[in-house]
C-alpha cells in the first residue's frame, strides 16, 4: 500500500490461461451431459414416459410427475443454452448445479427407501439408481462450481481446442458413467 491506496502488481493483471481452459472445459462437459440427457429423454414417447415414471418414483408424492418431468427437461435444455451463449455462463452453471442437487435429493430418497428405480438420466436402459449416481452428480456439481469460479477470460486457440476436446470427451464419458463405474469397482461390490 502506498499513500493509503492499494497498489496493483502487474502479475495481478495477468490473465490466467488455466482459468480460461477450466471455464471452457466445464461448460463443454456440462453442455454435452445435459444435451445428451435432453435427447435421451425426448428421443421417443416411451423414453419420456419412462423418465416421467422415474420422477414419480423418486419425487415427493405431492409432486405431479408429468409437469415435473417436463420442467426437468426444459431446465436441462436451458442449461445447455445458458452455458453456450456468451454472457450467461454463470446462470448456466447455477442452473446446472441446482438441477444436479435436486437430482441428488431424488436419488438419495430412492436409495434410502430401498426403491428399485432405474436411472432414466439419459433415456431408457439405465441401471438401478445407487451411490454411483450420487457420485456422478456430485462431481458434476463440483465441475459447475469450479467453472463458475474460474472466471470468464479469453483463451488462446490452443487452449480453446484442448478445452473443447477434453470437455466433450469427459462429457461423453460421463453419459456412460454406469459403464465406467462397472469397470472401476471390483465385481463383488457391484451387487
Amino acid at each position: 500500500m502506498v499513500g493509503g491506496e492499494a497498489t496493483v502488481c502487474p502479475a495481478d493483471l495477468h490473465i490466467r490461461p488455466e482459468a480460461a481452459v477450466l471455464d471452457l472445459l466445464a461448460r463443454v462437459l456440462l453442455a454435452v451431459v445435459f444435451f445428451a440427457a435432453v435427447v435421451g429423454k425426448m428421443r421417443s414417447r416411451q423414453g419420456f414416459a419412462e423418465f416421467r415414471d422415474s420422477v414419480a418414483a423418486v419425487g415427493p408424492q405431492w409432486l405431479p410427475a408429468g409437469p415435473a418431468a417436463g420442467a426437468v427437461v426444459a431446465g436441462e435444455a436451458a442449461t445447455v443454452v445458458l452455458l453456450a451463449v456468451p454472457g450467461t455462463r454463470l446462470a448456466g452453471y447455477a442452473l446446472a448445479a441446482l438441477l444436479l442437487i435436486v437430482f441428488c435429493a431424488g436419488i438419495a430418497r430412492a436409495v434410502l427407501a430401498r426403491q428399485s428405480v432405474r436411472c432414466q438420466c439419459f433415456g431408457a436402459g439405465g441401471g438401478l439408481l445407487g451411490p454411483q449416481h450420487l457420485v456422478r452428480n456430485g462431481l458434476l456439481v463440483a465441475v459447475s462450481v469450479a467453472g463458475a469460479l474460474a472466471g470468464d477470460v479469453p483463451a488462446s486457440a490452443q487452449a480453446t481446442l484442448v478445452a473443447l476436446v477434453t470437455g466433450a470427451f469427459l462429457g461423453l464419458l460421463t453419459t456412460r458413467w454406469e459403464d465406467v463405474a462397472f469397470l472401476l469397482v471390483p465385481a463383488g461390490r457391484n451387487r
